[in-house]
């Protein structure tokens, strides 16, 4: 057997391997055989058939056998050989397999890439402050004044930006169905309804009827109003005002076991910091690998690339049917979408794949203390038991996964402790 191995590019390797007319003729009296002991072949007792007979009757079968079998045996013997490790099946890119001559192939497939980090000591990032401002807790207050707000009818009046109408709503598609809602409650001026679709409201009063057309967006997510005007006949029968709480004791009372406004300042103080801690210490270990990506440039497997976009799609998905949406109605431009994917699927690869040399130089490892503790906190999170959640991971090959992501994190939790971190004022 020859091999001829090349570096198509430091990810990227190519095997021409070349077999003689001798492996080829032993490997075509092999499965000749194994043909002729199965073979029923009418006039004749199964496996007595001639071999002239089944070589006859089963020519193409043989050849794409015999091919098939010194193909995938020895690629695996030549990757063993020169110590490759491919990430996917290798691509068949060329093969001459004429009568009588050698059985020749070339394939390609990607390996990981071979790295020595450089610059993952001491690496100089800034550390966000985490002190609360006053501003920050009273827009905290004013957040939860809003959420307790109540909503007044009012005889009267005319809708502003923020009341909230109760009106029957029909509406009629350019192309589709029509579509009625009763009661259906409108906040006016909300980010949620469509372009154009407030300035419609305002001044709205009970008892009245709007009819307007609106033109819906080329990329609206329901494909049949994508691009088209759709007609609306609004009946409102309330406008509500959001009526605010004072900001005093008896509020701090009813949000919960606080004495008095102070002390709900003082919760509200208190959660902020611990957020802002815990942000902090996220964006000091997103900076120590920035920075690490950055002093380590390297050419990525793009079937490592491929399969995080895929996950990545898979997961908005997953995220739109959890919504109640179905992504075969929506008119999305997957597309687009995949594009948006590419940058982000990159990066991580990327710091995957530094964060394993890290582990793998310095000897990083989970001990199965830490993986049953990780297991139960997380089963623990999700309200699930704790046996059937190893069971139910294990089963999707989720332990190794989870393994290597600790692994990982233990590799940054080290560079993070070896940084050096200034904090910001």
């Amino acid at each position: 057997m020859k091999i001829e191995m090349t570096d198509l590019n430091p990810v990227k390797k190519s095997l021409t391997i070349e077999l003689d007319e001798e492996m080829v003729a032993k490997e075509t009296e092999s499965v000749l055989k194994s043909y002729a002991a199965k073979a029923q072949i009418p006039g004749f007792r199964k496996g007595k058939a001639p071999k002239s007979v089944i070589k006859s009757r089963f020519a193409k079968e043989i050849k794409e056998d015999v091919r098939e079998r010194l193909i995938s045996r020895s690629f695996h013997d030549a990757v063993k050989k020169h110590d490759l490790k491919p990430l996917a099946n290798p691509a068949l890119e060329e093969m001459s397999d004429d009568p009588g001559s050698p059985l020749r192939f070339k394939t390609s497939f990607e390996v990981l890439p071979e790295i020595e980090l450089q610059g993952h000591k001491g690496i100089e990032v800034r550390r966000p402050s985490t002190a609360v401002g006053d501003n920050e807790v009273k827009k905290t207050l004013e957040e939860l004044r809003e959420s307790q707000a109540k909503l007044v009818t009012e005889e009267g009046r005319k809708a502003v930006t923020g009341d909230v109408l109760v009106a029957d709503v029909e509406g009629t598609p350019e192309a589709g169905e029509s579509f009625n809602r009763e009661a259906m409650m409108i906040e006016v001026g909300s980010t949620e309804n469509m372009p154009g679709f407030n300035e419609k409201l305002e001044g709205a009063e009970a008892g009245q009827e709007l009819e307007f057309s609106i033109d819906f967006p080329k990329q609206h997510p329901v494909e049949a109003q994508a691009g088209k005007a759709v007609k609306y006949r609004i009946k409102v029968h309330e406008v509500k005002r959001r009526e605010l709480p004072e900001l005093d004791d008896e509020f701090a009372k009813d949000l919960g076991d606080f004495d008095d406004l102070e002390a709900l300042e003082a919760r509200i103080r208190g959660d902020l910091e611990t957020r802002k801690k815990r942000e902090s210490e996220m964006a000091v270990r997103q900076g120590v690998l920035d920075k690490l990506l950055l002093a380590n440039p390297i050419v990525l497997p793009e079937v490592l690339v491929e399969e995080e976009i895929r996950q990545r799609l898979e997961e908005v998905v997953r995220r739109m049917m959890m919504q109640g949406m179905d992504p075969e109605q929506m008119n999305l431009d997957w597309q687009d979408l995949r594009k948006k994917q590419d940058e982000p699927a990159r990066k991580a690869v990327h710091a995957r794949l530094l964060l394993d040399a890290l582990a793998e130089s310095e000897n990083i490892e989970v001990e199965k203390e830490e993986m049953d503790d990780r297991l139960k906190r997380d089963a623990e999170a999700m309200g699930e038991n704790y046996e059937k959640f190893r069971a139910q991971l294990e089963k999707r090959g989720g332990l190794e996964v989870l393994k290597n992501q600790m692994i990982r994190e233990k590799s940054l939790d080290l560079m993070t402790s070896l940084a050096n971190i200034q904090d910001e004022e």
